[in-house]
């Protein structure tokens, strides 16, 4: 008789957030987002595929994003909370500078550009998370 020991799993199954209403999603909201990331405004118009002007002029105007930016700031706020939880706000910021061995010598910010890309970061730091390296 063969007996093998039997693992459990604990499975994290996180609530869905609602996602806002384009009209509710102002700048207000984009900037306590903002606040917890490491990147700058800068950077954030290049990750919204925007100038840095249109977000000082939404700032200006309290006016709000449209569905796909609305979109990819949900998603890149996922990525900033594990990465402040994992890391803490200076290691991450360190950490999405570097170029990591499982993204073949790319740089973590590098790979921010694209849905898939910043699912693809998310998903490394899940494996980080577990001790799985690659």
């Amino acid at each position: 008789m063969v007996s093998d020991f039997e693992a459990i799993y604990e499975i994290r199954r996180e609530v869905s957030k609602r996602a806002p209403d384009v009209k509710d999603f102002t700048f207000t909201k984009f900037k306590k987002i903002a606040d917890k990331s490491p990147f700058t405004l800068n950077e954030w118009a290049d990750l919204l595929y925007i100038n840095e002007r249109t977000l000082h002029r939404y700032a200006k105007d309290g006016s709000g994003f449209n569905g796909l930016q609305i979109e990819r700031i949900l998603l890149l706020e996922t990525l900033i909370d594990i990465g402040n939880d994992f890391f803490g706000k200076e290691g991450f910021r360190q950490w999405i500078n570097s170029r990591p061995f499982s993204l073949n010598g790319a740089s973590v910010k590098e790979q921010l550009t694209t849905h898939t890309g910043i699912e693809d970061v998310i998903a490394l730091l899940h494996r980080l998370e577990h001790g799985i390296s690659a």
